[in-house]
């Protein structure tokens, strides 16, 4: 029987392309979770009146890069998340730049690598828990995947 080849979460990276058009990548400072890219494709209805078997019919329709959520360590003094040159900073200027996910848990390191800019930043601050920031990005074009098989 063969051993499961699952891996954790832990030193997956998020990074961003800085300067924009670079194609060099840092890291977001002090990631705790990432969700997405979260894909989709439309279904275009294509029924017409001689459709078969009295079904409707659809096309695959424009694929969507829908959207990408982090939750991070709060860090407004780390360049990567501050209003300066960081993550606040594209959000307040509503700066497209391409932004990268990457595995190294995996041989090869899969990536998937897309364009898009920050829809939501919000810091969270409770008592007994670390100072944390929700960002959600939109993906603006294709995701490119790297290394996947």
């Amino acid at each position: 029987m063969a051993a499961t080849g699952a891996k954790l979460g832990t030193r997956t990276r998020f990074l961003r392309e800085d300067p924009v058009g670079s194609g060099t990548y840092v890291s977001v400072a002090e990631v705790k979770s990432i969700g997405g890219p979260s894909l989709s494709r439309d279904a275009v209805e294509a029924t017409h009146t001689e459709s078969p078997d009295d079904h409707a019919e659809f096309i695959p329709g424009l694929a969507n890069g829908g959207e990408v959520s982090l939750v991070l360590n709060f860090r407004p003094e780390h360049v990567s998340q501050g209003a300066t040159a960081g993550l606040l900073k594209d959000f307040q200027d509503g700066t497209v730049r391409n932004w990268r996910v990457e595995w190294p848990q995996f041989a090869n390191t899969p990536t998937l690598t897309f364009p898009g800019f920050l829809t939501g930043w919000e810091p969270s601050s409770a008592a007994k828990e670390l100072i944390s920031v929700a960002a959600k990005l939109k993906v603006t074009g294709k995701t490119v995947a790297t290394n996947f098989a």
